[in-house]
């Protein structure tokens, strides 16, 4: 393999160097592992067929995508559908509207010459770091009578201050001259932004979307927070399967459902991933450079 061959131009490598080389290798095989079991054996179970989960631990057993079946089209296919609907429109809507916001922001925010930068900058940063906490948020959507409604879990992503951040060491870096000639030939601010800046910020609007999309698509902690147990057309994807993990919602009245309880579970969080699983390959390029912005200056 090309990582033992030692290339013929390269300095030798000392005894430390290569036992460092071969600790990290052994690290990263690890880590590897830990990540990877849990993946194979939600893979097994989803599967498998529940009569042989005691014997399930990285392939599956009575291969049959029942669990499956029962996840798009059973009792509850409806309600599984209505919240993969709802994790699609929070998604794109945050993604989209928190972007937006932050690359706004973060465009006036990048010249030396705005007034009360300072200030401004250090606001956001403080709202980072420290949150007023659980209960005006809730009182505040109480107050918008948003409660039990997908848009209180739109409202409260939008913002997000290190992809604001991420915007604004974008900016910065790049060259002067561009704006200028767009101002000579008499482009507005606005026509700037839009034509000029906005394509060129492709790695950081990659990197900041996927962010966006990872973290909303498998976050249930605002769903918690703002929509009832018994408001299920308002469930988000990640708060529905939270609950699915809760024996005491399944349909305890059907006998393969109780067989099959875990096969379902592990067959539900699989169906959530394979969404990011797709975007991943296609995106990836732009979070390469997207995550390194900033970090050379020239």
């Amino acid at each position: 393999m090309s990582i033992f061959k030692r290339h013929p131009n390269r300095i030798k490598e000392s005894k430390v160097d290569i036992a460092f080389r071969w600790i990290n290798i052994i690290l990263l095989l690890i880590f590897v592992v830990v990540v990877a079991f849990p993946i194979l054996s939600y893979f097994a179970l989803a599967f498998s067929n529940g009569a042989y989960n005691l014997d399930v631990i990285l392939l599956p057993r009575g291969w049959t995508l029942q669990p499956f079946v029962y996840i798009f089209t059973g009792a509850d296919s409806y309600y599984f559908w209505r919240s993969v609907l709802n994790s699609v429109i929070i998604t794109v809507c945050v993604t989209v509207g928190s972007n937006l916001v932050e690359a706004f922001a973060a465009y006036p925010l990048s010249k030396s010459d705005c007034p009360f930068r300072g200030g401004i900058l250090m606001y956001f940063i403080i709202t980072m770091l420290f949150s007023a906490g659980v209960v005006p948020i809730y009182l505040w959507m109480h107050m918008l009578n948003l409660l039990d409604n997908i848009a209180s879990l739109i409202l409260i992503s939008i913002s997000n201050v290190f992809n604001l951040l991420l915007f604004k060491t974008f900016f910065e870096g790049l060259p002067a001259d561009i704006e200028e000639a767009a101002k000579l030939d008499g482009a507005s601010e606005m026509q700037m932004f839009f034509r000029i800046l906005l394509p060129m910020s492709l790695p950081v609007i990659g990197s900041c979307c996927f962010f966006s999309v990872v973290g909303t698509w498998n976050s249930y902690g605002s769903a918690l927070l703002f929509i009832s147990s018994s408001a299920r057309e308002a469930y988000p994807l990640a708060y529905y399967i939270y609950n699915m993990l809760n024996v005491a919602n399944i349909n305890k009245t059907d006998p393969w459902v109780l067989i099959n309880v875990k096969n379902i579970q592990s067959a539900s969080m699989l169906v959530s991933i394979i969404p990011i699983l797709c975007i991943y390959p296609y995106i990836v390029k732009y979070i390469k450079s997207g995550i390194t912005v900033g970090s050379v200056k020239g």
